[in-house]
């Protein structure tokens, strides 16, 4: 098996050579590469951040790097300056890349908010600012947290992992405030049926080996059978309750009711100002939004909160810091605490940023239109860009000790490169839910606060330094955390 698979490899090696050797288009000075050899294991064994997101110092001189994956070059922009560069270029210079629609990506995400360009996108974008806007609502939010206190009532004995409870807080926060719907994740441990199913779809479009030999994804194999299934039951789901949404509109409508101005669901909010734009959106176009929402409320919450967790549990001091914070401003007492309360709190808002920092939502890809100029380097027409927003946020020249956790950083009055921090990206394809996301988190760390302290346990595995599973998206491996009850909510203390 071993000498099939490095002949497999050197195989791979001599055709992407020569491919590059035939194809080559050099304009201004070369960008620096990524050995290929890295890039395939990577490839192979599934995404490691320490092979394509830590960062030589070399490659930061340079501020881009390129590796090579199937036949093509993909550009990664690791400085704020050619980041301004890139994220600043009009939506038709500089367009999402698009990906093939037999790729597990499109075949989940669909043509929603995240994937589209051009007027699709513009539509997109038109109808949900507003409705997430109105979605922000930190009273469902903290119902949701005092849920979950409810469910580790019972188990707050042992390690919790955080990771995955904050899973379930998410989903359900994004249930109730994108359709009204509560998909009960905080009533058992047992997921609901159709949770299991997205989590799978989701690990599914993760795997590397599927992009870069798209002809895996035709092959009648048992897991694209799966796979297939599952995206028919979620688009079910979804579909059922785009058709429950419109009834219920269509009555509040013939009885005359007015309509709410504020904390309304994402999907009817989207609904009524199709109407009111009059544009035509079809169940199509609201089930891919539906989908681009899930799961970047999800995955992306969750691991923000998760390093804000962990990082007060490696560091107490900066736990009790924290907590003292909370405790002046909302009292000794476990409460839901109001929008203005929240935006007080300027150690925990500075966890939060830290935490965005270190480890943010990793990436954001574009195709270029037309040659871009970068520094020394010119990428040609229909150059893949990757902006990696981890690089970013671990430059040197912007960032004292990038690899520590120092909330204080955001405490001065330090002025920084505006591209330099971009954890929901920045420009005309800024992150839509960046507001939502940054409400929950702090309502989240708050009211956690207040009702725990918490601990690494002795034999955890992230003593030194948060692990990461291999995924597209950061996630931690086995984040297993000890909490302690300080307030009981039937017998608060």
């Amino acid at each position: 098996m071993w000498i099939f698979l490095g002949l497999f490899i050197f195989a791979v090696y001599l055709v992407q050579k020569n491919y590059h050797r035939k194809h080559k288009i050099l304009l201004g000075r070369e960008v620096p590469k990524i050995p290929f050899i890295p890039v395939l294991w990577s490839v192979l064994t599934g995404p490691h951040v320490d092979v394509l997101e830590i960062i030589p110092d070399k490659y930061y001189e340079a501020g881009i790097y390129k590796a090579r994956l199937g036949a093509n070059d993909y550009y990664t922009i690791i400085s704020a300056d050619f980041a301004r560069t890139i994220l600043n270029e009009p939506e038709d210079i500089a367009p999402k890349y698009q990906f093939s629609s037999e790729l597990p990506v499109l075949k989940f995400y669909g043509n929603g908010i995240v994937f589209s360009n051009g007027e699709k996108w513009r539509t997109h974008r038109k109808l949900s600012n507003p409705a997430f806007n109105r979605a922000l609502s930190p009273h469902v939010m903290g119902d949701v947290v005092l849920n979950t206190f409810r469910y580790l009532q019972n188990d707050i004995h042992k390690p919790v992992d955080i990771y995955e409870l904050l899973q379930r807080i998410t989903i359900e926060v994004l249930g109730q405030v994108a359709f009204g719907y509560s998909f009960g994740t905080l009533k058992s441990k047992e997921l609901p049926d159709i949770v299991r199913k997205y989590k799978s779809i989701i690990n599914h479009v993760e795997s590397y080996p599927s992009y870069v030999f798209p002809f895996l994804n035709k092959l009648p194999t048992k897991r694209n059978r799966i796979f297939n299934a599952e995206i028919k039951d979620f688009d079910k789901f979804i579909f059922e309750i785009i058709d429950l949404k419109k009834i219920e509109l269509a009555k509040r409508k013939k009885l005359n009711e007015k309509k709410k101005l504020n904390n309304e669901e994402l999907l009817v909010s989207m609904l009524e100002a199709s109407e009111q734009e009059n544009i035509n959106i079809g169940p199509q176009d609201l089930r891919d939004n539906m989908a681009n929402f899930f799961s970047a409320g999800n995955d992306t919450t969750s691991m923000a909160v998760s390093s804000s967790i962990y990082h007060l549990a490696k560091y107490p001091e900066m736990q009790e810091r924290a907590r003292k914070e909370v405790i002046k401003a909302l009292g000794n007492e476990v409460k839901i605490p109001t929008a203005e309360k929240l935006k007080e709190m300027k150690y925990v808002n500075a966890i939060i940023k830290e935490s965005l920092r270190k480890y943010p939502a990793p990436m954001t890809y574009r195709q270029l239109q037309k040659p871009t100029k970068l520094g020394e380097y010119v990428l040609p027409e229909n150059s893949i860009v990757k902006v990696s927003n981890y690089g970013v946020h671990h430059d040197p020249k912007h960032w004292d000790d990038p690899y520590k956790f120092d909330p204080e950083r955001w405490l001065t009055n330090e002025k920084r490169h505006q591209f330099s921090y971009i954890p929901f990206s920045i420009g005309p394809r800024n992150c839509i839910g960046q507001n939502f996301s940054i409400m929950e988190q702090r309502i989240i760390l708050v009211m956690f606060l207040l009702k725990y302290e918490w601990s690494l346990p002795e034999n955890s595995i992230h003593k030194e330094e948060l692990v990461l599973g291999p995924a597209f998206l950061f996630r931690p491996k086995n984040l297993e955390i000890n909490f302690r009850e300080r307030i009981n909510l039937d017998n608060k203390k």
